[in-house]
């Protein structure tokens, strides 16, 4: 059901009534068909406040509201009449395509020689308000009278108002109008665009001789089951690792993860890895943050541990131990991961961020500390990121990685 607050933005209601209230001197409120306020009340006499302040009072406020706005749009017209109060009140319908929207009220006044004999009356009508009835009192002495020909002039000026919200209401849904046209127009050419697409795509496929990840991971899940079935426990735990792997490389890489996804990501890398070399590598965490907390870009970790088992421990025989270390300093997370590998000159380290480095230090993710670095200062900004590498030929090497704390906490 269309209502005067979806045709007129309530803002520009207040201003317009804002400026008629400033040029009449009078009480203005602009209500909706069921007499319910849509702005905020302008210029309104203490008295008729004081009245609204009671929950009895505000509701016979709203009802003689909608029910003087009622009868003007049956009029099409502006009526006066006396609210429940006894005072003067003027409302001038606002009517779109036939339909009553609600109206433009004013008043809130007496008629000198005509509304004298009201007074009584009046102060009858309300002392059984639940208020301060001696507020009351003094609030209505100050209720202004006025003449006929200033409340004739406002009920003419009310209905020009009338109008112009009904024509501000009528612009509006003219421009929705063809806005849903427009729309209608988007939506046909955005799904023959897709279709296009989809077409294409499907073209693609059939020229495609790569295996799908999707049914690789779901061959590798089949073989874990099997190698449980024939009670090949290093066979299953190894297919399971590779298989959990796989589902993490499925992710969307411009997505962040905490820093547990991570840490399970790289274990289940470090456990294939075990398999291959038995008792030569030993990996040890010490996570002194909340890894639930904690936010990265997918694959921050596992490059560098794949870095550190490729080149620290791939060409020498003896056992290579990998240390990750995740604390918190001057408001930071500091991630270092460690290796006694067999260590970079300083040609090798100064080479690590260039182009070149993105295939020769990535391997089974195929993603360089390189693409690591852009990605977390992308995020983070630039002071973020892989802040240091320390590396000696024998000895092994050291990479810092610096993240905002964000909401983690010492765990």
């Amino acid at each position: 059901m269309l209502t005067l607050r979806d045709v007129v933005n309530v803002e520009v209601l207040q201003e317009i009534q804002k400026r008629f209230s400033d040029a009449m001197g009078l009480a203005v409120i602009i209500a909706d068909q069921h007499g319910i306020p849509v702005t905020e009340p302008s210029n309104f006499t203490s008295f008729c406040m004081q009245i609204r302040s009671s929950e009895e009072g505000s509701q016979r406020c709203v009802l003689s509201d909608r029910k003087v706005g009622q009868s003007a749009a049956e009029q099409e017209k502006p009526m006066m009449h006396y609210c429940h109060s006894g005072l003067v009140d003027v409302a001038a319908p606002i009517i779109l395509n036939g339909k009553y929207l609600g109206s433009v009220l004013c008043g809130q006044v007496l008629v000198k020689n005509r509304d004298e004999i009201l007074v009584d009356e009046i102060r009858e009508k309300t002392k059984h308000l639940a208020i301060d009835q001696e507020l009351l009192q003094l609030y209505f002495e100050k209720i202004e009278f006025t003449s006929q020909q200033r409340i004739d002039a406002a009920t003419e000026m009310l209905q020009l108002v009338a109008n112009y919200i009904t024509k501000i209401g009528s612009n509006y849904l003219a421009q929705q109008n063809l806005n849903e046209k427009n729309k209608k127009l988007f939506e046909e050419m955005e799904a023959r665009t897709t279709l296009e697409n989809l077409l294409q795509e499907t073209q693609l496929k059939v020229l495609q001789s790569q295996i799908n990840p999707h049914f690789l991971f779901n061959t590798l899940n089949t073989i874990s089951r099997l190698a449980y079935l024939e009670n090949a426990e290093q066979t299953q735990n190894v297919t399971y690792a590779l298989a959990k792997i796989m589902r993490y490389s499925l992710r969307n890489i411009d997505q962040l993860v905490t820093l547990k996804e991570e840490l399970d990501y790289t274990n289940n890398y470090i456990n294939i890895q075990k398999s291959r070399f038995r008792n030569r590598i030993k990996y040890e965490i010490q996570i002194e943050v909340d890894g639930e907390a904690l936010k990265m870009p997918i694959l921050s970790l596992q490059p560098i541990i794949e870095n550190a088992v490729i080149h620290g421990f791939e060409p020498q025989n003896s056992t290579v131990v990998i240390k990750l270390h995740a604390f918190i300093k001057n408001d930071n997370v500091v991630i270092e991961i460690s290796d006694t590998g067999v260590g970079m000159t300083k040609e090798i380290l100064s080479s690590i961020f260039s182009p070149s480095s993105v295939k020769k230090y990535s391997h089974t993710t195929g993603i360089g500390l390189n693409n690591v670095q852009k990605r977390i200062q992308y995020y983070f900004g630039e002071e973020y990121g892989i802040t240091a590498i320390e590396s000696q030929p024998g000895i092994g090497t050291k990479v810092q990685m610096v993240i905002p704390k964000q909401g983690c906490v010492l765990s």
